[in-house]
């Protein structure tokens, strides 16, 4: 960027508005300098009414939050000159100037802007004291050293404000972060939830309809299983929303994790479900939030093969790989169903998330006969296996 461009963009950098909160410190300091001037070096009643319109300034500069900056430093420079130019009296009026000089540097966003307000309050004791009455004997540098203090106060305070409004916004930024994390995640575990029972009862009910006419104690049990099912289901939906509401005190229940895939596959064969299952025996002692990862994967590639082709061969496989576990569900028999044209994949983005929450890598999709999903989850920064 060119030296012109840089200028340009500095320029445009907004100014703060100055807020009402400030509007009784303004006009404080503005009222509390002019009776210092005049108790230390007393003015004239008219040199009093040529100064007024500079305590006006600060008024206003706490009333308009938008007034220039200019337009301030002149209100406040102009009658400073008049008052204490015509007889020399009234010094102290001369911190108006650099009390003006602060609140617009620390509320400029142009540093240009800001040297050319302050470079006029410093020109002002020195056109005062050497050009309009230089028989007074004022002392001007002391004036214009004051002025480059508080134009580097002024630059800092703008500078931490700043940094302050950014950390305000980081803050708010990891508080939305966290609100939507913590939504997807309850998601998730709803989804979950829903998705495996709905599976579930709906395999049961399938096959009750189709053996209801010829073998009513075999519907029966079917619609028995069904009720079973829907029943746990409703116990495991009030565990998730009381874990949930409840603070972390270490005596929740815990989540299912490897270990418990044999069962999950046992309630899938009772409800018509063909499935084959291999496990690694070291595999199943995983445990912690990796275990539950793999269980709540595992569940939800049966529940979406019994959604989608319950008449399908299914394969699942859990083994060691590496240094993590390899999750393996394929299903076989009809291809699988064209794609929602809406896109609505919520098992594939919540097996995804609860893949890559642990570290791992997913990969699903379809077959010229079915379905396969393949995941990966590695065992470090969760809890190690219990033995090798």
């Amino acid at each position: 960027m060119t030296l012109w461009r840089r200028w340009r963009a500095d320029l445009a950098r907004p100014e703060v508005p100055t807020g009402r909160e400030g509007l009784g410190f303004l006009v404080g300091t503005a009222v509390v300098i002019v009776v210092a001037a005049q108790l230390t070096d007393p003015g004239t009643a008219l040199d009093l009414i040529l100064l007024s319109p500079a305590v006006v300034a600060f008024v206003l500069r706490g009333l308009m939050p938008r007034l220039p900056a200019e337009l301030f430093a002149v209100m406040v420079i102009v009658p400073v000159a008049l008052a204490v130019g015509r007889d020399g009296a009234l010094e102290g009026a001369f911190f108006l100037a650099v009390m003006m000089v602060y609140n617009t540097t620390s509320q400029l966003g142009s540093l240009t802007r800001a040297l050319i307000i302050t470079g006029a309050a410093m020109a002002l004791p020195w056109v005062v004291a050497e050009q309009i009455a230089p028989e007074a004997g004022i002392a001007w540098q002391p004036w214009v050293l004051a002025n480059v203090f508080i134009l580097s106060l002024g630059r800092a305070v703008y500078r931490q404000e700043r940094l302050i409004e950014q950390l305000e916004q980081a803050r708010r930024a990891l508080a939305d972060q966290e609100v939507a994390e913590e939504r997807r995640r309850i998601a998730r575990e709803l989804h979950d939830l829903a998705g495996h029972t709905l599976a579930a009862m709906l395999l049961h009910v399938t096959g009750a309809r189709h053996v209801l006419r010829r073998d009513l104690a075999e519907a029966e049990r079917a619609l028995i299983d069904a009720e079973t099912v829907g029943r746990a289901s409703l116990d495991q939906i009030r565990a998730t929303v009381a874990s949930l509401r409840a603070d972390e005190r270490g005596t929740d229940p815990s989540l299912a994790g490897v270990a418990d895939i044999a069962a999950l596959v046992d309630d899938y064969r009772r409800a018509g479900l063909v499935v084959d299952m291999a496990i690694d025996e070291s595999a199943a002692e995983l445990s912690g939030p990796v275990g539950v990862a793999v269980h709540r994967v595992a569940r939800e590639g049966l529940a979406n093969v019994a959604q989608h082709a319950p008449n399908n061969h299914v394969e699942v496989r859990v083994d060691r790989h590496g240094d993590g576990v390899r999750l393996l569900v394929v299903d076989r028999g009809r291809p699988a169903p064209a794609p929602d044209p809406q896109g609505l994949h919520f098992g594939l983005v919540g097996m995804a998330e609860r893949t890559r929450s642990v570290g791992g890598r997913f990969d699903a999709g379809p077959t010229p006969d079915g379905w396969r999903l393949d995941a990966y989850f590695p065992s470090a920064g969760a809890d190690q296996f219990v033995s090798s």
